[in-house]
């Protein structure tokens, strides 16, 4: 790293997956986890800062996000990853959910830089299953045909499993309510949802019930003052119904993001998928779909009665879900099993992203949001990190000969001979 520049320097990659962008880190590189390395990212992405001008962040959730990477330890994993959603705005970093797009180029970082793709998410504790184009040499395809609406051009297929996080926030299964539906009292109505937990904790409403189409632009709820009050009264009174808070204004005051709201409807028409979803994040709509979200969206389409499920109808019995979202159409791959105690268990739950590495390098932060503590050293190589360094070969050289140097001369000390000689000293 550069010596001349007067700041901290640490090594990324910046990549985007489907239609969301993150930094990556390899996790030797950042302080354990912790205030100093909430600090830290939140520096590095510019926040909190509506615009997010001094940093890496594009003023937007979507690209408001960092991912931590490493090799596990885990016998069903490869990569253990960590997601982290940074406030824009608010001075907030949570590393408790996990994001569908920015999951897809996981695998292809970890395939270029010398790790397999079996992911273990440590926010939600769950394991995804990538299946990523290589080309010959073993590296990662990043080029082909594939079109994800949101994204320009295309790209290689990246096929990302679900089937294995159900109940990945609260570990009570799909309905972590016990209930199909349950009932909100949201600006003095009773709102209809259903609370539902796979890949993220989410909870659905039908658009009609808050005024809107769920047809509307992203912009156009966003600047909608009413639907993000209401939204908001949403995600915390949920939010308590699934046990997270007794607070549910305190819960949103502290912008806690999750059960995800999700509004639905039928589409506008027949060719624009099977359901139109809405999903806000971060106190405003999101501009496309977030993966979990599309995940959760179809698990919930499989469950009779559900607030999804009855906007679905008969798509119910398809193997592909079309979701329609502010900027096209996503679709799930859904496949169920024989159901357990009531909940579908499935077979399949996945969908395609494409993902393309932007940038190598290294973002520099003021001197003093350097670590004051930090475990490992930040000269560590970014790249191909189940490398040993060799910066580390002198000190362990020298190590080697001072434990050859006790050696010897504790057997030069205690020798029949060498105590005659100090006697005779001594004498």
């Amino acid at each position: 790293m550069p010596h001349t520049i007067n700041q901290y320097a640490i090594p990324t990659t910046y990549y985007r997956g489907g239609t969301s962008k993150a930094i990556f880190f390899h996790e030797h590189v950042l302080p354990p986890p912790g205030p100093q390395r909430d600090r830290l990212l939140k520096r590095a992405i510019g926040s909190p800062d509506p615009l997010q001008l001094d940093g890496m962040g594009g003023s937007k959730a979507v690209t408001s996000k960092i991912a931590i990477v490493k090799p596990s330890t885990r016998p069903d994993a490869d990569v253990d990853y960590t997601f982290a959603q940074v406030g824009v705005a608010d001075d907030f970093i949570g590393y408790d959910a996990n994001c569908g797009n920015i999951s897809a180029a996981v695998g292809p970082l970890a395939i270029d830089e010398g790790l397999e793709v079996r992911i273990y998410n440590t926010g939600t504790r769950k394991v995804l299953s990538a299946h990523v184009p290589i080309t010959e040499k073993g590296s990662f395809e990043s080029e082909g045909t594939q079109a994800i609406a949101g994204v320009p051009g295309t790209g290689s297929p990246i096929l990302m499993d679900y089937r294995f996080t159900i109940g990945a926030w609260l570990s009570r299964g799909l309905l972590p309510t016990g209930n199909i539906t349950d009932t909100l009292t949201v600006a003095g109505n009773e709102i209809q949802v259903t609370i539902c937990d796979m890949a993220n904790l989410c909870v659905f409403a039908n658009a009609k019930d808050f005024n809107i189409t769920g047809h509307e632009s992203a912009a156009d709820l966003t600047a909608n003052s009413e639907w993000q009050t209401k939204t908001q009264e949403l995600l915390g009174k949920a939010a308590v119904l699934a046990g997270l808070t007794d607070d549910w204004k305190a819960w949103v005051d502290k912008s806690y993001a999750i059960p995800l709201p999700i509004f639905v409807a039928p589409p506008p028409d027949p060719s624009k998928g099977h359901v139109s979803a809405r999903l806000f994040l971060d106190k405003m709509c999101h501009e496309s779909m977030a993966g979990t979200g599309a995940i959760c969206t179809a698990a919930c389409s499989r469950v009779p009665g559900s607030v999804v499920n009855q906007i679905i109808g008969q798509a119910a019995d398809l193997e592909t879900l079309e979701i329609s979202h502010p900027i096209g159409t996503m679709d799930v791959c859904v496949q169920t099993e024989t159901p357990v105690k009531g909940e579908p268990m499935f077979k399949t739950l996945s969908f395609v992203r494409t993902a393309r590495r932007i940038m190598d390098g290294t973002i520099y932060v003021p001197n003093s949001f350097k670590p004051i503590v930090q475990e490992t050293s930040i000269d560590a190589p970014p790249r191909n990190i189940l490398l040993t360094a060799s910066k580390s070969a002198p000190m362990r050289g020298s190590l080697i000969y001072f434990v050859l140097c006790i050696i010897f001369f504790s057997i030069v000390c205690y020798s029949p001979a060498s105590r005659f000689f100090w006697i005779g000293k001594q004498i």
